[in-house]
């Protein structure tokens, strides 16, 4: 038969067994919760942090001055290459039908050499960081285009309204990598209608 003794020294030990439980249960929330919380505001902490989109960027240079002008609309990074000595890919092709509409390839820069196009619009970029640079053209245009970057085995290609006289802007490839070549594509203005051709009546002359 256990004693009053032994019996009292059992249940301090069952209290004091229950009181570690509750107390390492505690432990375990308390820390649990502190996990969630610094997790949450780690989150929010990456979330603000500014990075570069996943499809590169683009800007063009308000010649009145002001703030830069972003591009419209891009073509997401793409496999393959946007233009070789067979011509332009086809989503490509389909990207410049859907923003352009009717348009022309005017140029290519590559290594220091630019393939000239119709408008001679003396396209050229110049590299100014991992990734990133600036563009620019002999000329000044005020009609839509599209700028095509080629990095790596992956291109880009970027839409602007053409709304404002622009001849030079930044660029920045969507994968940091320095970049291959660029191209930019020209809307064809719209042709404007012939005016019908008037035939003046010649006055007869009266005979003598």
């Amino acid at each position: 038969m256990p004693t009053q003794e032994g019996f009292n020294r059992d249940l301090d030990c069952m209290k004091a067994y229950s009181d570690l439980g509750s107390a390492q249960v505690l432990t375990g929330l308390f820390s649990s919760m502190v996990s969630n919380t610094w997790a949450k505001l780690s989150s929010k902490s990456q979330s603000a942090t500014p990075s570069i989109s996943g499809s590169g960027s683009i800007t063009s240079t308000r010649l009145s001055g002001g703030p830069a002008l972003s591009y419209t609309s891009c073509l997401q990074p793409t496999a393959g290459n946007d233009v070789t000595s067979d011509g332009i890919s086809s989503p490509l092709t389909a990207f410049l039908n859907d923003t352009l509409g009717c348009w022309v390839f005017d140029s290519k820069y590559e290594g220091g050499k630019t393939s000239a196009g119709p408008n001679d619009l003396g396209f050229r970029w110049i590299q100014k960081g991992k990734g990133t640079g600036t563009w620019s053209l002999a000329k000044t245009i005020a009609t839509p285009f599209v700028i095509s970057l080629k990095t790596g085995d992956m291109y880009t290609a970027y839409y602007f309204d053409g709304k404002v006289p622009i001849n030079s802007g930044t660029w920045a490839t969507f994968d940091h990598r320095d970049l291959s070549h660029a191209s930019i594509f020209v809307g064809k203005s719209r042709l404007t209608s012939e005016k019908p051709k008037v035939t003046v009546p010649v006055p007869i002359s009266k005979a003598s």
